[in-house]
């Protein structure tokens, strides 16, 4: 068959190339064990041939062999464009690492990091608005390329292997023996969220000077009037492009009972950075603006309440945060990566990462040297919405999280996956008993963010959270009710070195949930 293969694709290019008085471009299709040669009309062409009701045509669909016709069609769809993020991203290390990955697929003599292709596509850039993988294949200035056919199915597969591995989580969740007992009826703590008499709230905006930033860190503090010392502060760190706006929820509904909260925003990863660049007005975020300046702002914050510049008694914090937020917490309390991050990354971005984004975040870890935290103390928990961190610390145990840790995710994370991602970070703490897992079936990575705020007048209307609907999964206004009642039980029960009770296959407000342990996790996993 693959003797046939061949011989059709040569008389494609006997056909193309008495239909065309041009000399192309030599692009040679790498497919399993074949290489075809063909040119860059013959490849824009590929399309077309299958409306030719010729019988070598019609054995090739017959046969299985009908995508080959749909290759055009991939490669002229745009997959750059001349304004927004795209081509900010482009510039960036992320840029540059998809770039180096996509060198794999187009295959450039002596151009292994891919820089010929980016030049390519500047270039182009600066004459058309949208760029398609054809254009580049085009313009490049190569008198031969290889296009791997082989690699670009390793990442479709790769897509599709994840895609059924969420499926097959589902299925798995649903098989669990359903509990007895609803959440509502273990809760030790009865106040219902929605019938609480408001108190008087707190909000304190604060300003850090550090000496890692030019500008002082801006902070948001909500605590009650009447102050309850055995409550510990909490300090939430929203994720990349986040911003406090979308996360007061938490600040109103923990203060409400006795917790202040205190969020931090971190300029250079803000939505304030991101929109900037979308507008065209800034490059794309690097490590330093991940991970270096959001862990010292976190170490400048947690230096500034054990000094009591917060007027708080209770000297105890606990962290929290969305996404890179979570992933912070973690590095700032846990073991920092070894020395084998860099061979993991290469690895794990062979697949362009397209199923997991988080991954290209971790590797930017491999750019600098994490500072050496110097606290004395340690937070009492963590609680991480949608965390990462799988290729940190691939191992059981490795994070060496020992304080109870709480993390909510949910199935319809398209972002960071439960299984691939997000399961791995929650093995990788030691063994503590009070941890738990809320997941959230229809959740996704962007139900814990709230769009529109009533506990703010100077709300921006231009919050880079516009995201469409397809992507938001499960009503998010429920998911953070049901999100904020297990927190606030967390939190009860692990000041009393006490559990939540697992839950498996119950309902609230038509939300299908449960809260699992490490043990039940490793199964779901292992099976």
């Amino acid at each position: 068959m693959k003797f046939i293969f061949i011989l059709f694709l040569s008389f494609l290019g006997f056909y193309s190339a008495n239909s065309s008085s041009h000399a192309a471009e030599k692009i040679n299709i790498k497919f399993e064990e074949m290489s075809i040669p063909l040119t860059i009309d013959q490849l824009s062409q590929l399309e077309t041939y299958n409306n030719n009701p010729t019988e070598v045509i019609n054995w090739f669909n017959k046969n299985g062999f009908s995508k080959v016709f749909e290759l055009t069609k991939f490669l002229k769809f745009p997959v750059f464009k001349e304004e927004g993020l795209n081509r900010q991203v482009l510039r960036s290390w992320v840029g540059r690492k998809y770039l180096s990955e996509l060198s794999n697929t187009i295959v450039v003599p002596n151009d292994k990091d891919g820089i010929e292709v980016f030049n390519t596509i500047e270039n182009l850039l600066e004459s058309k608005k949208e760029v398609s993988t054809l254009d580049i294949l085009k313009a490049l200035p190569s008198k031969e390329i290889l296009l791997d056919i082989d690699n670009l199915i390793l990442i479709i597969s790769s897509w599709k292997k994840e895609l059924a591995m969420q499926q097959k989580l589902i299925l798995k969740l649903k098989a669990l023996e359903k509990t007895k007992n609803n959440f509502s009826e273990l809760k030790e703590n009865k106040d219902d969220i929605d019938d609480i008499d408001d108190i008087d709230l707190i909000k304190i905006n604060k300003k850090i000077y550090t000496s890692h930033r030019s500008e002082p860190l801006n902070i948001e503090l909500w605590k009650s009037n009447i102050e309850q010392p055995n409550k510990e502060l909490i300090i939430f760190m929203p994720g990349l492009g986040g911003n406090i706006n979308n996360f007061r929820w938490i600040g109103s509904e923990l203060s409400q009972r006795g917790w202040p909260v205190l969020f931090i925003d971190h300029k250079g990863s803000n939505s304030e950075a991101i929109l900037e660049v979308i507008e065209g007005n800034n490059v794309f975020p690097g490590s330093l603006d991940f991970f270096l300046f959001r862990i010292k702002d976190l170490d400048e914050v947690i230096k500034a309440h054990n000094n009591g510049r917060f007027g708080l008694s209770n000297e105890s914090y606990i962290l929290m945060g969305h996404s890179l937020g979570a992933l912070i917490a973690f590095l700032y309390e846990g073991n920092l990566p070894d020395d084998g991050l860099e061979n993991r990354c290469n690895l794990e971005l062979k697949d362009f990462a397209i199923t997991n984004l988080s991954k290209l975040l971790q590797c930017q870890l491999n750019e600098i040297e994490l500072p050496k935290i110097n606290n004395s103390k340690s937070a009492n928990a963590i609680i991480g919405f949608n965390p990462f961190g799988s290729i940190i610390w691939p191992k059981e145990k490795d994070s060496g999280i020992e304080m109870p840790v709480l993390f909510i995710g949910g199935t319809y994370d398209l972002i960071t996956p439960l299984i691939s991602e997000q399961f791995k970070v929650f093995l990788s703490t030691t063994s503590n008993p009070l941890n738990r897992f809320l997941i959230i079936e229809g959740a996704s990575h962007f139900s814990p963010i709230r769009i529109i705020s009533n506990f703010s007048e100077d709300f921006e209307s231009n919050d880079i959270f516009k995201i469409n609907k397809t992507f938001i999964g499960s009503n998010p206004n429920l998911v953070q009710n049901l999100s904020i009642k297990v927190i606030i039980e967390f939190l009860e029960k692990s000041k009393n070195n006490d559990t939540i009770k697992i839950i498996k296959n119950q309902t609230e407000s038509n939300l299908d949930f449960h809260i699992l342990d490490r043990r039940i996790l490793k199964e779901i996993i292992k099976n």
